[in-house]
């Protein structure tokens, strides 16, 4: 999906407004363009000469993320002192081949890692790209190190972006700690009352009501610790 000039202005400044060492959160479902959002989310951050790093959660190859990530080193495992020249970082552990039960514990090894070491490089922007899976004890099991490296950070001016298909599994810590909130529709109960509770001074159920009339590819964007009204961002415009 090609991303329209409207909401290309509005990401635009929100890389003028996002300063290093704030939080982004961005939920929805599968195919409701949460990749397609963060991407020059991220982008921005490279163009800043700013150092990124992408923990990808996919055990099998995927073309998807070569293509979307395109120039990025991989790394599959956490370098304790990453080189300044390595700014664009995919970390990602070879399990090709491996059956998932002995893939998992592998990949929640590498991750538990660097979110442990990334707190005290700091000035990253470390990138998760399914909270679910990392937080969930059916998988990762690393809602503790997730939150702890949001938490921690930002003493280091690490900013965190978080992607998510259900916001209500994400750690509580996680939520006090963003600055930027992007919310795609949600027919889940629990999902919905836990967004509208990032809207932060803004009312819990004007959120709730604006996220539940989202069609695919809008996105309520909540300056959580701002002022500013909530505006939707429609990708597709």
């Amino acid at each position: 999906m090609i991303i329209g000039p409207r909401s290309r202005e509005q990401l635009s400044r929100l890389g003028r407004e996002w300063e290093q060492g704030q939080h982004l959160f961005i939920s929805g479902g599968t195919g409701l363009g949460k990749t397609t959002l963060a991407r020059p989310i991220i982008q921005h951050r490279v163009d800043s000469d700013g150092f990124v790093m992408v923990m990808v959660c996919k055990i099998r190859p995927d073309q998807t993320i070569l293509r979307d990530y395109k120039g990025f080193t991989r790394w599959e495992n956490f370098k304790k002192r990453p080189s300044r020249w390595d700014n664009k970082v995919l970390l990602w552990p070879d399990l090709k081949g491996m059956p998932f039960t002995k893939a998992l514990p592998i990949q929640r090894e590498v991750f538990r890692e660097a979110y442990d070491g990334l707190s005290e490089v700091g000035r990253w922007t470390v990138v998760t790209d399914d909270a679910l899976y990392v937080c969930s004890p059916r998988f990762l099991g690393l809602s503790s190190e997730l939150a702890g490296l949001q938490v921690m950070g930002r003493s280091s001016a690490l900013t965190a972006v978080t992607l998510t298909q259900r916001p209500s599994h994400i750690p509580l810590e996680s939520y006090d700690s963003m600055d930027h909130a992007f919310i795609g529709a949600t027919r889940e109960d629990l999902d919905s009352k836990r967004l509208a509770n990032l809207g932060g001074r803004h009312a819990a159920r004007e959120i709730q009501n604006r996220v539940s009339l989202l069609p695919k590819f809008n996105f309520l964007w909540v300056p959580v610790r701002s002022g500013r009204d909530p505006e939707v961002i429609n990708l597709a415009e």
